[in-house]
């Protein structure tokens, strides 16, 4: 199979997006591929929680150019079938589960940073030190999409979890 002239970055991703612990999360329903527009996945990870079933639905954006290294640019996105492809939306406000607020968070000033506030993602990663104080949570080369797809479901998780609480 020719591979239509894709890049390395481009033959890696979806290699990644090709295993079977990708593809489980595909199949339990924890998350689906909206669209695949390179350099950009778009993606949805979608959490039933409790014993009202409370449910949250979250899109995200992953710029993914150069990959592996340096790993994907994350940030919550508001994904919509058209030429635009959606917007990111402002950060959560109200109450919430604290770390799901606090990975949504606006901050940065710009240049790089934003996005998704934890160490695996390309625009927090370099933030006060934070994937070296981290190494645990740090994107690394070794690593591949679907780490990050079960990081995403976590702080989705985590919200519906607080959700489903309140809700009881």
């Amino acid at each position: 199979m020719v591979d239509g002239g894709l890049t390395s970055a481009e033959r890696t991703l979806l290699a990644h997006l090709d295993t079977v612990r990708f593809l489980a999360g595909v199949d339990e329903g924890r998350w689906e591929i909206l669209e695949l527009r390179w350099p950009c996945l778009y993606v949805r990870v979608r959490v039933i929680a409790g014993h009202n079933e409370t449910s949250l639905s979250q899109d995200f954006r992953l710029e993914c150019s150069g990959y592996p290294e340096p790993g994907p640019y994350v940030e919550r996105w508001s994904y919509a079938s058209t030429e635009r492809r959606g917007e990111r939306p402002p950060a959560p406000t109200g109450p919430g589960a604290p770390g799901y607020i606090d990975a949504l968070k606006e901050w940065g000033s710009g240049g790089g940073e934003g996005g998704i506030y934890r160490a695996w993602n390309r625009g927090a990663a370099r933030h006060n030190d934070w994937s070296r104080k981290r190494p645990d949570e740090a994107w690394h080369r070794g690593r591949q999409i679907s780490f990050i797809m079960e990081q995403l479901y976590a702080l989705v998780s985590e919200q519906v979890l607080w959700l489903a609480a309140r809700a009881a």
